[in-house]
Protein backbone atom coordinates (compact mmCIF):
# COMPACT_ATOMS: atom_id res chain seq x y z
CA UNK A 1 0.00 0.00 0.00
CA UNK A 2 1.03 3.30 -1.10
CA UNK A 3 0.61 7.43 -0.35
CA UNK A 4 -1.05 7.66 -3.59
CA UNK A 5 -3.07 4.37 -2.80
CA UNK A 6 -4.50 5.93 0.00
CA UNK A 7 -4.83 10.37 -1.04
CA UNK A 8 -6.25 9.19 -4.23
CA UNK A 9 -6.95 13.17 -4.82
CA UNK A 10 -4.05 14.51 -7.30
CA UNK A 11 -4.30 18.04 -5.85
CA UNK A 12 -3.66 16.93 -2.53
CA UNK A 13 -0.77 14.61 -3.25
CA UNK A 14 1.29 17.06 -4.90
CA UNK A 15 2.43 19.58 -1.99
CA UNK A 16 3.75 16.22 -0.09
CA UNK A 17 5.24 14.10 -2.83
CA UNK A 18 7.65 17.37 -4.08
CA UNK A 19 8.23 18.79 -0.20
CA UNK A 20 11.12 17.73 1.67
CA UNK A 21 8.71 14.41 2.93
CA UNK A 22 8.09 13.70 -0.48
CA UNK A 23 10.62 10.38 -0.44
CA UNK A 24 9.58 9.31 2.94
CA UNK A 25 6.05 8.99 2.83
CA UNK A 26 5.60 5.81 1.49
CA UNK A 27 7.80 4.31 4.13
CA UNK A 28 6.09 5.94 7.32
CA UNK A 29 2.94 4.13 5.30
CA UNK A 30 4.07 1.16 5.53
CA UNK A 31 4.73 1.01 8.74
CA UNK A 32 1.02 2.01 9.54
CA UNK A 33 0.06 -0.52 7.84
CA UNK A 34 1.74 -3.04 9.91
CA UNK A 35 0.71 -1.26 13.01
CA UNK A 36 -2.76 -2.84 12.20
CA UNK A 37 -4.40 0.16 12.00
CA UNK A 38 -8.40 -0.47 10.50
CA UNK A 39 -8.58 1.76 7.20
CA UNK A 40 -10.61 4.54 8.29
CA UNK A 41 -8.02 5.28 10.93
CA UNK A 42 -5.21 4.47 8.22
CA UNK A 43 -7.38 7.31 6.38
CA UNK A 44 -7.44 9.51 9.21
CA UNK A 45 -3.49 8.66 10.23
CA UNK A 46 -2.00 9.50 6.65
CA UNK A 47 -4.39 12.43 5.83
CA UNK A 48 -3.01 14.11 8.80
CA UNK A 49 0.65 13.65 7.57
CA UNK A 50 -0.40 15.11 4.43
CA UNK A 51 -1.33 18.31 6.16
CA UNK A 52 1.74 18.44 8.56
CA UNK A 53 4.16 17.88 5.14
CA UNK A 54 1.88 20.92 3.10
CA UNK A 55 2.68 23.17 6.55
CA UNK A 56 6.04 22.46 6.61
CA UNK A 57 6.16 23.75 2.90
CA UNK A 58 4.23 27.09 3.76
CA UNK A 59 6.94 27.90 6.26
CA UNK A 60 9.50 27.35 4.20
CA UNK A 61 10.79 23.75 5.39
CA UNK A 62 12.80 22.78 2.36
CA UNK A 63 15.17 19.93 3.89
CA UNK A 64 13.59 17.14 6.37
CA UNK A 65 16.84 17.49 8.00
CA UNK A 66 15.47 21.14 9.40
CA UNK A 67 12.20 19.44 11.09
CA UNK A 68 12.19 20.46 14.73
CA UNK A 69 9.59 19.71 17.82
CA UNK A 70 8.66 23.08 16.95
CA UNK A 71 7.53 22.82 14.13
CA UNK A 72 4.74 20.01 15.27
CA UNK A 73 4.04 22.29 18.01
CA UNK A 74 3.33 25.19 15.65
CA UNK A 75 1.24 23.01 13.38
CA UNK A 76 -1.03 21.44 16.03
CA UNK A 77 -1.60 25.32 16.63
CA UNK A 78 -2.97 25.75 13.57
CA UNK A 79 -5.59 22.70 13.71
CA UNK A 80 -9.23 22.89 14.76
CA UNK A 81 -10.30 23.15 17.98
CA UNK A 82 -12.74 20.74 19.73
CA UNK A 83 -15.13 20.87 22.59
CA UNK A 84 -15.42 17.80 25.14
CA UNK A 85 -16.04 17.01 28.15
CA UNK A 86 -19.60 18.83 27.70
CA UNK A 87 -18.04 22.20 26.62
CA UNK A 88 -15.43 22.33 29.61
CA UNK A 89 -12.46 20.85 27.92
CA UNK A 90 -10.94 21.66 24.60
CA UNK A 91 -8.17 19.93 22.34
CA UNK A 92 -6.97 20.23 18.38
CA UNK A 93 -7.36 18.02 16.43
CA UNK A 94 -6.25 14.07 16.58
CA UNK A 95 -5.82 13.12 13.19
CA UNK A 96 -3.50 16.02 12.67
CA UNK A 97 -1.69 15.74 15.98
CA UNK A 98 -1.01 11.86 16.27
CA UNK A 99 0.03 12.38 12.75
CA UNK A 100 2.39 15.04 12.87
CA UNK A 101 4.18 13.27 16.06
CA UNK A 102 4.10 9.57 14.24
CA UNK A 103 5.68 10.71 11.37
CA UNK A 104 8.53 12.80 13.02
CA UNK A 105 9.55 10.00 14.98
CA UNK A 106 9.50 7.49 12.62
CA UNK A 107 11.69 9.77 10.72
CA UNK A 108 13.97 10.09 13.54
CA UNK A 109 14.28 6.20 14.03
CA UNK A 110 15.00 5.80 10.46
CA UNK A 111 17.63 8.63 11.09
CA UNK A 112 16.46 11.20 8.50
CA UNK A 113 14.96 13.72 11.12
CA UNK A 114 18.03 14.75 13.50
CA UNK A 115 17.76 13.89 17.43
CA UNK A 116 16.21 16.94 18.96
CA UNK A 117 19.05 19.35 20.45
CA UNK A 118 18.98 18.79 24.42
CA UNK A 119 17.90 22.62 26.17
CA UNK A 120 20.05 23.50 28.77
CA UNK A 121 18.31 24.17 31.42
CA UNK A 122 19.68 27.94 32.97
CA UNK A 123 18.47 26.34 36.68
CA UNK A 124 20.68 23.24 36.14
CA UNK A 125 23.06 24.49 38.63
CA UNK A 126 21.10 23.88 41.33
CA UNK A 127 18.22 21.51 40.21
CA UNK A 128 20.22 18.87 39.32
CA UNK A 129 22.34 18.41 42.84
CA UNK A 130 19.02 19.30 44.62
CA UNK A 131 17.36 16.57 42.66
CA UNK A 132 20.17 13.95 42.76
CA UNK A 133 20.55 14.69 46.75
CA UNK A 134 16.59 13.86 47.31
CA UNK A 135 17.12 10.68 45.06
CA UNK A 136 20.37 9.45 46.78
CA UNK A 137 19.64 10.14 50.18
CA UNK A 138 15.45 10.94 50.82
CA UNK A 139 14.73 7.64 49.00
CA UNK A 140 12.05 9.71 47.32
CA UNK A 141 9.87 8.46 44.87
CA UNK A 142 10.38 9.19 41.12
CA UNK A 143 7.13 10.70 41.19
CA UNK A 144 7.43 13.00 44.25
CA UNK A 145 10.87 13.76 42.74
CA UNK A 146 8.75 15.19 39.45
CA UNK A 147 6.52 17.09 41.57
CA UNK A 148 9.36 19.25 43.79
CA UNK A 149 11.50 19.70 40.69
CA UNK A 150 8.21 21.27 39.04
CA UNK A 151 7.72 23.36 42.34
CA UNK A 152 11.35 24.27 42.71
CA UNK A 153 12.00 25.51 38.64
CA UNK A 154 8.53 27.30 38.76
CA UNK A 155 10.15 29.30 41.70
CA UNK A 156 13.25 29.97 39.66
CA UNK A 157 11.68 30.77 36.24
CA UNK A 158 9.79 33.81 38.90
CA UNK A 159 12.86 35.06 40.34
CA UNK A 160 14.27 35.18 36.30
CA UNK A 161 17.61 37.10 36.81
CA UNK A 162 17.93 36.81 40.58
CA UNK A 163 17.96 32.76 39.74
CA UNK A 164 21.60 33.11 38.46
CA UNK A 165 24.30 31.80 40.44
CA UNK A 166 26.22 35.79 41.03
CA UNK A 167 22.62 36.91 41.99
CA UNK A 168 20.37 33.77 43.80
CA UNK A 169 22.81 34.18 46.89
CA UNK A 170 21.27 37.78 48.19
CA UNK A 171 17.73 35.92 48.27
CA UNK A 172 16.06 37.08 50.92
CA UNK A 173 12.99 36.04 53.41
CA UNK A 174 10.89 38.58 51.88
CA UNK A 175 11.25 37.64 48.24
CA UNK A 176 10.03 34.07 48.85
CA UNK A 177 7.07 35.12 50.84
CA UNK A 178 5.75 37.25 48.53
CA UNK A 179 5.97 34.53 46.13
CA UNK A 180 4.69 31.82 48.28
CA UNK A 181 1.29 34.16 49.12
CA UNK A 182 0.65 34.76 45.05
CA UNK A 183 1.22 31.06 44.75
CA UNK A 184 -0.59 29.63 47.01
CA UNK A 185 -3.80 31.49 46.71
CA UNK A 186 -4.90 29.67 43.43
CA UNK A 187 -4.37 25.82 45.46
CA UNK A 188 -5.93 23.86 47.63
CA UNK A 189 -4.90 23.26 51.13
CA UNK A 190 -3.08 19.88 50.49
CA UNK A 191 -1.15 21.16 47.00
CA UNK A 192 -0.06 24.82 49.41
CA UNK A 193 1.56 22.15 52.02
CA UNK A 194 3.09 20.06 49.00
CA UNK A 195 4.48 23.85 47.37
CA UNK A 196 5.94 24.77 50.97
CA UNK A 197 7.52 21.40 50.98
CA UNK A 198 9.06 21.59 47.95
CA UNK A 199 10.51 25.42 48.72
CA UNK A 200 11.37 24.51 51.70
CA UNK A 201 13.37 21.49 50.73
CA UNK A 202 15.57 23.70 47.77
CA UNK A 203 16.17 26.35 50.18
CA UNK A 204 17.36 23.93 52.77
CA UNK A 205 19.94 22.16 50.35
CA UNK A 206 21.05 25.42 48.82
CA UNK A 207 22.09 27.00 52.12
CA UNK A 208 23.94 23.64 53.49
CA UNK A 209 25.31 23.65 49.41
CA UNK A 210 26.58 27.44 49.93
CA UNK A 211 24.63 29.07 47.62
CA UNK A 212 22.79 31.11 49.57
CA UNK A 213 23.91 33.65 52.51
CA UNK A 214 21.15 32.67 55.04
CA UNK A 215 19.06 29.90 55.89
CA UNK A 216 15.71 31.47 54.10
CA UNK A 217 14.06 27.50 54.46
CA UNK A 218 13.88 28.37 57.92
CA UNK A 219 11.71 31.32 58.15
CA UNK A 220 8.51 29.96 55.75
CA UNK A 221 5.74 29.05 58.04
CA UNK A 222 4.20 25.62 57.57
CA UNK A 223 0.71 24.80 56.17
CA UNK A 224 -1.38 23.10 58.98
CA UNK A 225 -2.57 20.31 56.99
CA UNK A 226 -3.06 17.04 59.03
CA UNK A 227 -3.18 13.43 56.46
CA UNK A 228 -6.13 12.74 58.90
CA UNK A 229 -8.11 15.38 58.78
CA UNK A 230 -11.13 13.90 56.04
CA UNK A 231 -12.48 10.87 56.06
CA UNK A 232 -11.99 8.68 52.77
CA UNK A 233 -13.82 9.71 49.77
CA UNK A 234 -15.85 6.67 48.30
CA UNK A 235 -18.90 5.36 47.48
CA UNK A 236 -20.73 3.16 49.81
CA UNK A 237 -19.35 -0.70 49.89
CA UNK A 238 -23.66 -2.31 48.87
CA UNK A 239 -23.29 0.20 45.87
CA UNK A 240 -20.58 -1.31 43.55
CA UNK A 241 -22.72 -3.87 42.41
CA UNK A 242 -24.57 -1.89 40.91
CA UNK A 243 -21.42 -0.11 39.09
CA UNK A 244 -20.78 -4.03 37.99
CA UNK A 245 -24.33 -4.29 36.53
CA UNK A 246 -24.28 -0.90 34.42
CA UNK A 247 -21.40 -3.02 32.12
CA UNK A 248 -22.89 -4.46 29.29
CA UNK A 249 -20.71 -7.68 29.14
CA UNK A 250 -21.94 -8.24 25.61
CA UNK A 251 -19.49 -6.54 23.63
CA UNK A 252 -15.49 -6.25 24.01
CA UNK A 253 -15.49 -3.37 25.38
CA UNK A 254 -17.84 -4.13 28.34
CA UNK A 255 -16.06 -7.66 28.68
CA UNK A 256 -12.53 -5.51 29.60
CA UNK A 257 -14.30 -2.85 31.68
CA UNK A 258 -16.03 -5.53 33.55
CA UNK A 259 -12.95 -7.46 34.57
CA UNK A 260 -11.18 -4.54 34.97
CA UNK A 261 -13.64 -2.81 37.88
CA UNK A 262 -14.17 -6.53 39.37
CA UNK A 263 -9.98 -6.61 39.93
CA UNK A 264 -10.30 -3.29 41.12
CA UNK A 265 -12.84 -3.94 43.59
CA UNK A 266 -11.67 -7.54 44.70
CA UNK A 267 -7.82 -6.20 45.15
CA UNK A 268 -8.64 -2.66 45.95
CA UNK A 269 -5.26 -1.65 43.71
CA UNK A 270 -4.35 1.49 42.61
CA UNK A 271 -4.96 2.52 38.78
CA UNK A 272 -1.31 2.58 37.87
CA UNK A 273 -0.59 -0.82 39.80
CA UNK A 274 -3.49 -2.16 37.63
CA UNK A 275 -2.76 -1.22 34.39
CA UNK A 276 0.99 -2.43 34.72
CA UNK A 277 -0.09 -6.00 35.23
CA UNK A 278 1.26 -8.81 32.75
CA UNK A 279 0.10 -11.80 31.69
CA UNK A 280 2.63 -13.02 33.01
CA UNK A 281 1.80 -11.72 36.79
CA UNK A 282 -1.24 -13.78 36.50
CA UNK A 283 -0.67 -17.31 37.85
CA UNK A 284 -3.44 -19.67 37.01
CA UNK A 285 -1.94 -23.16 38.05
CA UNK A 286 -0.92 -21.15 41.51
CA UNK A 287 -3.94 -19.44 41.83
CA UNK A 288 -1.67 -16.21 41.98
CA UNK A 289 -2.16 -12.90 40.96
CA UNK A 290 0.57 -9.88 41.14
CA UNK A 291 0.67 -6.43 41.30
CA UNK A 292 3.65 -4.42 41.04
CA UNK A 293 4.38 -1.61 43.53
CA UNK A 294 3.27 2.36 43.61
CA UNK A 295 4.45 5.27 45.75
CA UNK A 296 7.05 3.34 47.09
CA UNK A 297 4.97 0.86 48.82
CA UNK A 298 4.64 -2.82 48.54
CA UNK A 299 4.36 -5.13 46.03
CA UNK A 300 1.16 -6.99 46.50
CA UNK A 301 0.66 -11.32 45.61
CA UNK A 302 -2.85 -12.32 46.28
CA UNK A 303 -4.94 -15.13 45.56
CA UNK A 304 -6.09 -14.89 42.23
CA UNK A 305 -10.49 -15.63 43.05
CA UNK A 306 -12.90 -17.64 40.54
CA UNK A 307 -14.66 -14.44 39.80
CA UNK A 308 -11.68 -12.37 38.78
CA UNK A 309 -10.30 -15.23 37.30
CA UNK A 310 -13.43 -16.10 34.99
CA UNK A 311 -14.12 -13.18 34.56
CA UNK A 312 -10.23 -11.99 32.87
CA UNK A 313 -9.93 -15.18 31.32
CA UNK A 314 -13.25 -14.84 29.11
CA UNK A 315 -11.67 -11.07 28.63
CA UNK A 316 -8.61 -12.77 27.40
CA UNK A 317 -10.50 -15.00 24.79
CA UNK A 318 -13.08 -12.92 23.72
CA UNK A 319 -12.29 -9.39 24.19
CA UNK A 320 -8.77 -9.05 24.29
CA UNK A 321 -6.95 -7.89 21.12
CA UNK A 322 -4.61 -10.29 18.81
CA UNK A 323 -1.36 -8.82 19.76
CA UNK A 324 2.30 -9.34 21.12
CA UNK A 325 2.02 -6.83 23.68
CA UNK A 326 1.84 -8.54 27.50
CA UNK A 327 0.11 -5.51 29.19
CA UNK A 328 -3.00 -7.32 30.21
CA UNK A 329 -5.86 -4.49 29.66
CA UNK A 330 -5.19 -2.68 26.07
CA UNK A 331 -7.24 -0.11 23.92
CA UNK A 332 -9.65 -1.58 21.62
CA UNK A 333 -8.65 0.44 18.69
CA UNK A 334 -5.42 0.05 17.06
CA UNK A 335 -2.25 -0.04 17.54
CA UNK A 336 -3.37 -1.48 20.87
CA UNK A 337 -1.56 0.64 23.36
CA UNK A 338 -1.88 -0.64 27.20
CA UNK A 339 -4.03 1.06 29.07
CA UNK A 340 -2.71 4.17 31.18
CA UNK A 341 -4.03 4.67 34.97
CA UNK A 342 -5.53 7.53 33.51
CA UNK A 343 -7.20 5.41 30.82
CA UNK A 344 -8.45 2.96 34.15
CA UNK A 345 -9.34 6.29 35.74
CA UNK A 346 -11.81 7.20 32.76
CA UNK A 347 -12.92 3.26 32.52
CA UNK A 348 -14.51 3.29 35.96
CA UNK A 349 -15.98 7.22 35.82
CA UNK A 350 -18.44 6.12 33.32
CA UNK A 351 -19.35 2.87 34.80
CA UNK A 352 -20.09 5.46 37.82
CA UNK A 353 -22.01 7.74 35.37
CA UNK A 354 -24.20 4.87 33.50
CA UNK A 355 -24.90 3.23 37.04
CA UNK A 356 -25.92 6.49 38.76
CA UNK A 357 -24.14 5.50 41.89
CA UNK A 358 -23.62 8.66 44.01
CA UNK A 359 -20.04 9.03 45.27
CA UNK A 360 -17.88 11.98 46.68
CA UNK A 361 -15.28 10.88 44.20
CA UNK A 362 -15.67 8.48 40.71
CA UNK A 363 -12.34 7.36 39.66
CA UNK A 364 -10.61 4.21 40.63
CA UNK A 365 -9.09 5.21 44.01
CA UNK A 366 -13.29 5.90 45.07
CA UNK A 367 -13.14 2.26 44.54
CA UNK A 368 -9.88 1.93 46.53
CA UNK A 369 -11.29 3.55 49.31
CA UNK A 370 -14.34 1.49 49.50
CA UNK A 371 -12.37 -1.72 49.70
CA UNK A 372 -9.80 -0.26 52.83
CA UNK A 373 -13.09 1.01 54.37
CA UNK A 374 -15.21 -2.40 53.90
CA UNK A 375 -12.04 -4.49 55.03
CA UNK A 376 -12.22 -2.75 58.49
CA UNK A 377 -15.98 -3.66 58.40
CA UNK A 378 -15.48 -6.93 58.59
CA UNK A 379 -13.15 -7.11 61.43
CA UNK A 380 -9.26 -7.22 59.46
CA UNK A 381 -6.64 -5.47 61.75
CA UNK A 382 -4.58 -2.54 61.09
CA UNK A 383 -1.47 -4.42 59.50
CA UNK A 384 -3.48 -6.73 57.54
CA UNK A 385 -5.55 -3.80 55.90
CA UNK A 386 -1.71 -1.93 55.14
CA UNK A 387 -0.53 -5.63 53.73
CA UNK A 388 -3.11 -5.77 51.70
CA UNK A 389 -3.09 -2.17 50.23
CA UNK A 390 0.54 -2.03 49.93
CA UNK A 391 1.10 0.73 52.38
CA UNK A 392 4.80 1.09 52.94
CA UNK A 393 3.82 2.94 56.71
CA UNK A 394 1.22 2.05 58.20
CA UNK A 395 -0.01 5.29 59.04
CA UNK A 396 -0.99 5.53 55.19
CA UNK A 397 -3.85 3.02 56.06
CA UNK A 398 -4.92 4.73 59.58
CA UNK A 399 -7.61 7.18 57.71
CA UNK A 400 -10.18 4.26 57.22
CA UNK A 401 -9.76 3.77 60.69
CA UNK A 402 -11.83 6.55 61.36
CA UNK A 403 -14.97 5.26 59.22
CA UNK A 404 -14.77 1.72 61.66
CA UNK A 405 -17.82 2.49 63.12
CA UNK A 406 -18.33 -0.73 64.80
CA UNK A 407 -14.85 -0.32 66.86
CA UNK A 408 -15.59 3.88 67.48
CA UNK A 409 -18.37 2.61 69.18
CA UNK A 410 -16.49 0.54 71.37
CA UNK A 411 -14.43 3.15 72.50
CA UNK A 412 -17.09 5.52 73.23
CA UNK A 413 -17.70 7.22 76.74
CA UNK A 414 -21.17 7.14 77.95
CA UNK A 415 -23.08 10.26 78.03
CA UNK A 416 -22.84 11.24 81.75
CA UNK A 417 -26.02 10.98 84.00
CA UNK A 418 -27.23 13.89 84.95
CA UNK A 419 -27.02 14.50 88.93
CA UNK A 420 -30.07 15.52 90.64
CA UNK A 421 -29.25 18.38 93.47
Amino acid sequence: MTFESIIRSQRAREPVLSGPLGPFIDGFVQEQVAIGYAPSSLYGVILGASWFARYLRTIDVTDVRQIRDCHVKDFIATLPVFKCNGGKNSMHSVRGSRAARSLVKHLRIKGVVPPEPVAVNSYSWLLEPWITFLREHGGLADGTLYNYRSYGERFLQHLAEDAMPDRFGALSPARVREYLQREAARFALKTRNNLVSSLRSVLRFAFSAGYIQCDVASTIGHVPCSSLDRLPRGPKWEDLPKVLAAIDTDTKPGLRDYALLLTLMTYGVRAGQLASVRLDDVHWREGQIMFLAAKGGRPISAPLTPAVGDALLKYIREGRPATEARRVFLSLATPFHPLSGRSIYNVVSRAFRLSGVASPHRGSHAIRHAWATRAFAQGHCLKTVADLLGHRSIESTRIYTKVDYMQLRQVGLPWPEEVQP
